[in-house]
């Protein structure tokens, strides 16, 4: 049985301080500008992580924390070291979620058009990585907020585009993307000096959603329930100006509640 009597507390909403915190806002190169092989050179010389603290929203006014990994980066031993220290963390507090809303999988032969049935055990979750033959050293976590918009399409199982409406173009559908919570599971493979996501990266994730994804025909009402719509922005923080005031200062860290205060 889950314990609720906080659903996410302070303790559990603050990622463990890292061994380099001092070397966390360190400047590198931009990767447009220079190539990602003199990036990690930077990274193995100055021991720059290759993980930022990023903040997952539970609410409007409640988030926690986890150990992100920065695109283009390597990730150096302690990077590694932390985010499996904060692993047993990260997974009580999405087994909660999943407990409490429900969760689907997606391999990459899943079938993502459908009402999915939903599982309510992280255990399950886990072990559908385990069936994809994945090993899950590294979880990518966004939180995309609700978004709608109108499309036109020619089929309702069609790719949205790009742009939502061409210019000239009618709407014929509108598409409802509730808020969720996306979890990608990657493996990690040595590099010179540290880890890097395995390539090709394979299609494992996990999805918690506050509500059904659907496009409804605007003409007929027709609805029909989609996992691959993509329309949401991830909520993205990950700049902290407040990294300099240390672990012990959790007030001025961060800029909203850290989980719920009893």
């Amino acid at each position: 049985m889950l314990e609720f009597n906080s659903f996410i507390s302070e303790e559990l909403a603050l990622a463990p301080e890292h061994p380099l915190e001092q070397n966390l806002e360190r400047p590198l190169p931009d990767m447009r500008v220079v190539s990602l092989e003199e990036i990690r050179a930077i990274q193995r010389r100055d021991r720059i992580p290759g993980i930022v603290r990023r903040l997952i929203p539970l609410n409007s006014t409640t988030v926690w924390e986890y150990w992100w990994c920065v695109p283009g980066r390597m990730l150096l031993p302690e990077d590694v070291e932390i985010i499996r220290c904060d692993r047993q963390r990260i997974e009580t507090i999405l087994a909660k979620l999943i407990w409490l809303l429900g969760g689907h999988c997606f391999g990459e032969n899943s079938c993502l058009y459908g009402d999915a049935e939903s599982i309510y055990d992280w255990q399950q979750v886990l072990e559908f990585t385990r069936n994809a033959g994945i090993s899950p050293d590294v979880m990518d976590i966004d939180f995309m907020p609700s978004a709608i918009a109108q499309v036109n399409l020619s089929h309702p199982y069609d790719k949205l585009p790009a742009v939502p409406t061409a210019k000239g173009q009618t709407p014929n559908y509108v598409v409802v993307e509730p808020g969720h919570w996306h979890v990608e599971f990657f493996p990690l493979q040595a590099t010179e000096g540290g880890f890097e996501l395995k390539e090709p990266k394979p299609t494992c994730s996990c999805q918690i959603w506050t509500g059904k994804p659907f496009i409804k025909n605007l003409e007929t009402g027709e609805t029909t329930i989609r996992y691959d719509l993509g329309l949401g922005t991830p909520f993205d923080i990950t700049s902290h100006p407040w990294l300099s005031f240390g672990q012990e200062d959790i007030d001025s860290r961060l800029p909203i509640a850290v989980g719920e205060r009893e």
